[in-house]
């Protein structure tokens, strides 16, 4: 995940409240709000935390807390980010009892010891959830940009504060209202994450539960310790509540290490007056969620981002670049044109006494000029026929089903395009090849080879497909009557 703004505007929407947090790149708190949401109106609550803040040209993150996700620390055989990603894809579905289209992963990439091993906290969330708190976000007027782990973001955000070198490791106990992050940070990123279901409202009211974080707690450490992780070798309590006073005491003989209570706002950069607003508007709901996910968004890894989001975002930068291109080059002949209509003024002018001595030279320029505008006319059409292959690439994305998954597609200059990839059955391959003819933008499409294979233990059908672009002016109408049924079936296409 890159992301590359001057300012992040961080949101968090919980059942109960709306945290908003406005950050530079740097990493300093510029703007933070906080709103309770009052009979389940969380679109109002959003747009009056949204007010005075500079969403215009930042990126807007949406924050995931660690208790709506499943995590499993990993070993991957391979060091090839696809390759991960398609390992990871196919092993997610197993941590959790929703089916593959129910759920979305993203990961976190950590340093492994074994040569050509990638160790990885594998990080599985409902995607109606994240889809939810996007559609909130959309209707104040917000595209999101990225999705970010509050776990993660928390990890690298104490990575940063206590200095911790290669090799340094500690637990944080990131403490809210509502819920207990248990993190264990190690090579600067979160190789555990859990969520203890027990926060500061839990503890105002029975000072008695601490006794379940601390059990909580030792529970996680022990089982981390189980499956091959080492102890670190601090222990962090994010939070300094009164009603906390008694749990470093009580943590201190479980865990077997010296707790250090370190509160976040220790560690933030902002504006005069934060540490107090803090102190104030976020006792009891921490707003290190939204901090943290602002000041680290740079150097997070996990993507929780919808795949259909990600893509409809990629065509339409590739159309902006395309559209850009396709202005800079208009404006290019209009100034080379107006220099070459100036020219012929002015020699007009100056020459009027010896207008039939250069008639030939201006005829000339004239021709050139004729000449330039064909060529204008050219370009254009060429650059009108440079958007089939993104018309291409999103009916792909349209007819190719989730059981088929694609290793390769290539297209040359002539608009011939080949296709690879594997299917769950044969039959699958038949009918996509029916749905691609079907297609008003392709044209000559055959199988060029079917194989069956076993992959991963399954009885699977590689194939091959070659077709052809339709010409531009052939598949016009029907790439339109495509937007136009896209548009209709905008919303159901996003719960796919």
């Amino acid at each position: 995940m890159t992301l590359k703004y001057r300012k992040y505007i961080t949101i968090a929407i919980t059942p109960a409240s709306v945290k908003v947090a406005q950050v530079t790149a740097g990493g300093v708190v510029e703007k933070l709000s906080r709103r309770d949401i009052s009979g389940g109106a969380a679109d109002a609550a959003l747009r009056d935390a949204l007010a005075g803040f500079q969403t215009r040209k930042a990126g807007i993150l949406c924050v995931i807390p660690g208790e709506v996700a499943t995590t499993k620390f990993l070993d991957v055989p391979s060091v090839d980010n696809d390759e991960i990603d398609s390992i990871l894809g196919l092993q997610a579905s197993r941590h959790t009892p929703f089916t593959k289209d129910e759920i979305l992963t993203g990961y976190v990439k950590i340093r492994s010891p074994r040569p050509n091993f990638t160790s990885v906290l594998l990080i599985v969330v409902k995607r109606q959830i994240v889809k939810d708190k996007i559609a909130l976000m959309r209707a104040a007027g917000l595209d999101v940009a990225s999705v970010i782990f509050v776990p993660e973001g928390v990890a690298r955000f104490y990575a940063q504060a206590l200095n911790l070198r290669k090799g340094g490791s500690a637990v944080i106990l990131d403490i809210d209202a509502q819920n207990t992050n248990f993190i264990i940070l190690a090579e600067g990123a979160a190789v555990m994450a859990r969520s203890i279901p027990v926060g500061i409202d839990q503890v105002k009211a029975d000072p008695s539960v601490i006794a379940r974080i601390v059990d909580e707690a030792k529970a996680s450490l022990e089982a981390f310790e189980q499956e091959g992780g080492t102890r670190p070798t601090r222990l962090v309590v994010t939070s300094n509540h009164p009603s906390l006073a008694g749990l470093e005491a009580a943590l201190a003989g479980p865990l077997a290490m010296k707790p250090e209570c370190l509160p976040y706002q220790n560690f933030v950069k902002g504006f005069a007056g934060l540490k107090q607003q803090i102190s104030r508007d976020f006792i009891d709901d921490s707003a290190l969620d939204v901090i943290a996910a602002g000041v680290t968004a740079a150097r997070c890894g996990a993507e929780l981002l919808p795949q259909e989001l990600k893509d409809q975002r990629m065509v339409a930068e590739k159309g902006g670049e395309t559209m850009k291109a396709g202005i800079f080059v208009l404006m290019a002949f209009l100034f080379i044109g107006a220099a070459l209509l100036s020219r012929v003024y002015f020699e007009d002018l100056f020459f009027r006494q010896n207008l039939v001595e250069k008639y030939a030279g201006q005829k000339k320029e004239v021709g050139l000029l004729e000449k330039m505008i064909v060529k204008t006319g050219l370009l254009r059409d060429y650059l009108q026929a440079r958007q089939m292959p993104l018309e291409a690439i999103t009916e792909l994305y349209r007819i190719i089903p989730q059981e088929i998954y694609l290793s390769g597609v290539t297209m040359d200059d002539k608009g011939e395009v080949s296709i690879q990839g594997i299917s769950e059955s044969m039959s699958r391959v038949f009918a996509l090849v029916t749905a691609l003819e079907d297609s008003p933008l392709f044209e000559n499409v055959k199988t060029r080879s079917t194989t069956a294979k076993k992959e991963r233990g399954k009885d699977v059908a590689a194939f091959e497909i070659v077709l052809k672009l339709s010409a531009p002016s052939a598949a016009a109408a029907g790439v339109q009557d495509l937007k136009t049924a896209g548009q209709g079936n905008q919303g159901a296409g996003l719960d796919q």
